[in-house]
């Protein structure tokens, strides 16, 4: 029987975390979770509007936040009850989570912590942005390692050093990582797809790891005139939360165009909670830009396989249960095989408490070979492909 490979879940080292590092914890600033989910939400957009025309951050403040961190106040208890044992920033409870695989029948998860990655936002200082992300990076390692090998921690970064960032891919490498968080936007004005970063990717390649690019690590910079959407709190947040795939759809294309999935023919790039309907859309337009008629603008193609064929070789994407993911078994059949793989998310509110019985329904009628492949078989051979099975 295929063994089931959760590709993305979390949880976090609690309020507390820094209480073991006084050093760092001195350094560091609280972090304040509001501006946190503004900045998710619509940072790109707020970025290019001056300050004296942003809205209050009263106002910006997303409407559910206490349920959102899991802080019930008055009022709200219908609201938390629609998100009952979900909790972005679930403390680990290694006992509780693998109690839950075993329900789930799910055999090995991946798992992230945000609790050291989301200062790389706010922090100026290089040094420490590397100090408080290898620190929480050792944390979660180590909880992980209670796991026997179930639990794998999913290695976070800061991307100006790259020669920093692959000392650390290789020393959590060896603390059983097997994926890392990648940006979908320009490092000090050099985009991931530039030969220079060809360092990170051949590393990756070596040490049989997969970059992830996950929904909060895909920044778009829009034009200043969209500043005028700064009046309008309602449309500044769905208008900004409504181009979460727009880098990842820039990101592949670059990867595939730029050469990078030529020079590196064992990566590949996971795509997390960035939706997969549009999938189908760019797997069927990718070769356009390589037509005869398309050469008399943009020359001739310089590398050995169609666009097409990078995509489906070097592409995984993993779906939620919203729009953009639906109908997913006509997704699937859309796509090149293996292209679509399981992750549950858990235990964040939009992932899924129950995947077992969430995906029996999904493939309820299904051969019974394409929901495996699904829940497991296409990412362990993407492992075997790179000469580091996963098993």
């Amino acid at each position: 029987m295929s063994r089931i490979i959760d590709v993305d879940a979390h949880f976090e080292p609690g309020a507390e975390w820094l209480k073991p590092y006084p050093k760092l914890a001195a350094k560091l600033p609280p972090l304040d979770a509001g501006r946190l989910a503004v900045h998710t939400i619509c940072g790109d957009l707020l970025r290019e509007i001056p300050a004296d025309r942003q809205p209050s951050m009263a106002e910006l403040l997303p409407p559910g936040l206490m349920t959102l961190f899991a802080q019930e106040k008055e009022g709200e208890k219908s609201r938390a009850q629609e998100f009952e044992g979900k909790n972005q920033f679930e403390v680990a409870n290694v006992k509780a989570r693998l109690k839950w695989l075993d329900e789930q029948g799910i055999d090995m998860q991946n798992v992230i912590c945000l609790s050291g990655v989301i200062y790389d936002t706010f922090l100026d200082d290089p040094a420490l942005r590397k100090e408080v992300i290898s620190t929480a990076n050792t944390w979660l390692a180590e909880t992980c390692a209670e796991g026997n090998g179930r639990l794998l921690p999913v290695t976070a970064l800061t991307y100006f050093d790259l020669d920093w960032a692959v000392q650390e891919l290789t020393r959590m490498r060896g603390l059983g990582s097997r994926i890392f968080l990648v940006p979908g936007y320009p490092i000090n004005d050099v985009p991931p797809v530039h030969p220079s970063w060809d360092k990170l990717w051949s590393a990756a390649e070596d040490l049989g790891m997969i970059p992830m690019l996950h929904t909060g690590f895909e920044h778009n910079r829009f034009f200043p005139g969209w500043a005028n959407l700064g009046g309008d709190v309602t449309l500044l947040r769905q208008f900004g939360s409504s181009f979460r795939h727009v880098s990842p759809m820039t990101l592949l294309n670059g990867m595939v165009y730029g050469g990078v999935f030529a020079r590196h023919p064992k990566l590949t790039l996971l795509m997390a909670e960035v939706g997969t309907g549009w999938l189908p859309f760019m797997y069927r337009d990718i070769d356009d830009r390589i037509s005869p008629t398309a050469r008399l603008f943009l020359g001739d193609w310089k590398y050995p396989l169609k666009p097409s064929e990078y995509m489906a070789r070097h592409v995984k994407a993993t779906p939620l249960s919203g729009g953009n993911d639906q109908p997913l078994v006509r997704i699937i059949d859309d796509l090149p095989e293996d292209m679509i793989v399981f992750s549950s998310d858990f235990p964040h509110f939009e992932g899924f408490a129950d995947p077992k019985t969430h995906y029996a329904d999904v493939f309820a009628g299904q051969d019974a070979a394409k929901k495996a492949r699904f829940m497991g078989g296409a990412i362990a051979d993407t492992y075997r492909r790179m000469g580091d099975p996963i098993f």
